[in-house]
């Protein structure tokens, strides 16, 4: 029965909404009827009956099921119009002004993710266009009528892809954490033309999809500030600017730059630098920076790559891109112009030798890519002159390089400097940083006081506010500005008689020579490395694959700064062999070790350690350009590299200066750590450098043949006849640092092996 009695302001809500949203009458009618019906006020079947008698005809017939009869004919126009004056008048007697306007907005929420879903899907539609439908989704009322998980997915998946990234296997992840209200947070910050279409890039991706999957933690772990994640303050650069820049200038010719030999890439790019740093920007860009500079003042910026190929499922391209510190000082003009030259910097890394020959390796240099820009606030706080964090590094979800069987691979590890964290991830110079096993973040590889403070942290990366710029001082310019320099009572020991010992108080008046920093403090003392380690399982669970992060911290206050998948290459199981004669032991190594065996193995590339060291600096540079040209010649060959120090050091006193380009296709590189006073050099694990070895397959080791039971027949390399003139005619004159030995050469009738036992900690490479 119809009732003849409503509530007033049920039915004016209703004649409002219907006032306001006719083309949604229908909607809204059917969304009632379910209401109506599920909660029991009365049945879909009673309310089709009284609109077929209101409607003037007779009672519906059975319902059957039957799927070989013809089902009821269709509902006539008046039929229609009778159900929705029916359950309008049921609604308006039945239910309160507040569940109306509930379920009004939820049809609304469902009609304008409708239009939304629609428009993203739509090739070719603008920035602005997008932008404003998303814009009006998101100021809807959100009530309880939520949307279907099934359509709320479908529209995330539809926004990755516009906004973030067409990769699957990104958007497999990312459509279960991010929100369509998340959307809109990126769009307030992004910076391009609004009749253009581009995406924020893949680093920018990684790091919004890891802070919200590790948004989850404020609930487990309440208030504690320690646990919370926090980002810097970021806007996004679209990744279609760049192809506005080429236009604007005439680039175009340079776009072919994939395709040429490495070593006309590499004699090329300084030119193509300059010509970008000399580009004229839109106006509309410059404009967008400029209101940035505005809202953040002096506060040091980095301008920071977000290629579409970066930080990939498959291909993260570590440290590939040009990433350039700001110190934001002097006047507004001034901190343009920086501004503007850092992002001609990025843009130009596209065309750098290292990310093209990254491309080629792994298939990528077809792919159409562009470079979008992600400029963010430096996480950091002033202390005198310089600007930096209390706590920087790397973490990975997995620990593949473990030094005491107590370790395990789950646990994952972190790199951890004071300072900026590019001192954990770049291999710049005479210096260390603190390796944690997060599963127990006080076993150290270096056992004995002695040796911690040998392999401590002594120099700092900062932005020098004064001079304006990125830099790198000794741990004593920072403790000489002033007081105690921010977070030094958390990472910081003395040293004593006794050995290294935590402080118990302020480090006021304590030597600078008496300081060492060991991190022991925030590892013994704080759930640092507990909590590390949960945000990197928390990670790898939801990617479903090992990832690497970097992170700042100031004060209690935690910032992820990257999120990416790591490149997982599958182990070999490898036994070394006993009882080789040691006169047939070409080299052997105790220590971190990944499992694997390279068994024939026709070229060693040997740059003698002695040589490289009596060198001057022109003849270093030489040997490394020469290196490169070594590499290109032996692509397809199985060859060992092999030299001194820190290879892809920018200091050639420390190593061998190379990028990855001049390095890409030997089959192990190793390092060869002969002492040089109180200096070792440093392994390579979890540097960008690494990295690049580690994705591209490339084994590496480290040799310490001054130390422990490592060991290194040198006559096998300086004996040998060296080929190098016939594998790089011009580089002949080099051939008394620089030896390439064909095995078949040095030892005929015999094939050159290596076999790697991760488990045991063993490496060698013997004559068979």
């Amino acid at each position: 029965m119809i009732p003849k009695d409503v509530r007033p302001d049920t039915e004016a809500t209703l004649r409002e909404a219907l006032s306001l949203w006719p083309e949604l009458a229908e909607r809204i009618a059917r969304q009632l009827l379910i209401v109506l019906h599920s909660e029991g006020l009365i049945s879909i079947d009673a309310v089709y009956g009284e609109a077929r008698a209101e409607a003037g005809e007779g009672a519906a017939a059975p319902a059957d099921d039957n799927p070989n009869r013809p089902g009821a004919a269709p509902w006539s126009a008046g039929e229609r119009v009778a159900v929705r004056d029916t359950v309008l008048q049921h609604a308006a007697a039945l239910l309160t002004p507040e569940r109306v306007q509930q379920v009004v907005d939820g049809v609304r929420r469902r009609d304008e993710a409708e239009s939304l879903e629609t428009i993203a899907n739509l090739p070719g539609v603008s920035f602005e266009v997008l932008a404003e439908a998303l814009r009006r989704f998101c100021r809807l009322p959100r009530g309880d009528e939520r949307l279907a998980p099934a359509r709320t997915t479908q529209l995330r998946v539809a926004l990755i892809r516009n906004f973030i990234s067409d990769q699957l296997e990104f958007i497999g992840v990312a459509k279960n954490y991010l929100r369509v209200t998340d959307f809109e947070w990126i769009l307030d910050r992004i910076i391009g033309s609004s009749k253009g279409q581009g995406r924020i890039g893949g680093k920018a991706a990684g790091l919004y999809l890891g802070y919200r999957i590790l948004q989850g933690e404020r609930e487990e772990h309440g208030r504690d500030p320690i646990a919370q994640v926090h980002l810097p303050e970021s806007w996004f650069v679209r990744s279609d600017l760049i192809e506005t820049v080429i236009r604007m200038n005439r680039l175009d010719e340079w776009q072919s730059q994939k395709y040429k030999p490495t070593e006309e890439i590499r004699n090329e790019y300084p030119l193509i630098r300059q010509i970008f740093q000399n580009a004229e920007f839109p106006e509309e860009l410059v404009q967008r920076l400029d209101r940035v500079l505005e809202t953040v003042g002096h506060h040091p910026l980095i301008v920071r790559s977000s290629s579409l190929l970066e930080d990939r499922f498959g291909a993260a391209f570590s440290g590939m891109y040009a990433s350039v510190f700001l110190g934001n000082q002097g006047t507004r003009t001034e901190r343009l112009k920086a501004l503007l030259a850092a992002v001609a910097e990025v843009f130009a890394s596209t065309l750098a030798p290292n990310p093209l020959s990254y491309r080629r390796r792994h298939n990528l240099i077809d792919y159409n890519e562009d470079m979008a820009i992600l400029i963010q606030k430096v996480v950091g706080r002033p202390h005198g002159r310089y600007f930096f964090p209390d706590v920087a590094g790397v973490g990975f979800s997995r620990n593949e390089y473990r030094w005491s069987p107590r370790l395990k691979s789950e646990d994952g590890l972190a790199r951890v400097v004071y300072g900026l964290g590019t001192r954990a991830v770049d291999r710049t110079g005479n210096d260390y940083s603190r390796l944690v096993a997060l599963g127990a973040p006080m076993l150290r590889p270096e056992v004995t006081p002695e040796r911690q403070a040998r392999y401590a942290q002594r120099m700092v990366d900062v932005i020098d506010l004064a001079a304006d710029r990125f830099t790198t001082v000794p741990l004593t310019s920072v403790l000489e500005e002033g007081a105690e320099p921010p977070g030094l009572d958390q990472v910081a020991s003395i040293r004593t008689e006794d050995g290294l010992v935590e402080p118990t108080g302020s480090l006021a008046g304590t030597p600078a020579s008496r300081i060492c920093l060991t991190f022991d403090r925030l590892l013994a003392r704080t759930r640092f490395a507990a909590i590390m380690r949960d945000r990197m399982r928390r990670l790898e669970d939801a990617y479903g694959t090992p990832v690497n992060v970097e992170f700042a911290q100031v004060e209690d206050r935690f910032y992820l700064l990257q999120c990416r998948p790591l490149v997982q290459v599958a182990e070999e199981e490898a036994r070394l062999p006993r009882g080789i004669p040691r006169e047939r032991v070409v080299f052997s190594s105790r220590g971190l070790v990944r499992s694997g065996e390279v068994p024939r193995i026709d070229t060693v590339v040997y740059v003698d350690p002695r040589a490289y060291d009596a060198a001057g600096f022109e003849k270093r540079a030489a040997i490394g350009r020469a290196v490169a040209r070594v590499n290109d010649a032996l692509e397809g060959r199985t060859f060992l590299l092999m030299g001194p120090g820190r290879w892809g050091t920018n200091d050639p006193q420390l190593g061998v200066r190379v990028h990855y380009a001049d390095i890409n296709h030997c089959a192990v590189l190793i390092e060869i750590a002969h002492r040089k006073g109180e200096y070792v050099p440093e392994v390579s694990y979890g540097t960008h450098f690494f990295q690049d070895l580690v994705e591209d397959g490339i084994y590496y080791l480290a040799l310490h043949p001054d130390e422990g039971a490592d060991t290194l027949r040198e006559s096998f390399f300086l004996d040998a006849p060296n080929a190098l003139a016939s594998v790089s005619p011009q580089d002949a004159d080099l051939a008394r640092g620089l030896h390439v030995v064909h095995t078949a050469d040095a030892a005929p009738g015999r094939v050159l092996r290596l076999a790697m036992d991760g488990e045991a900690g063993e490496a060698m490479c013997w004559l068979e």
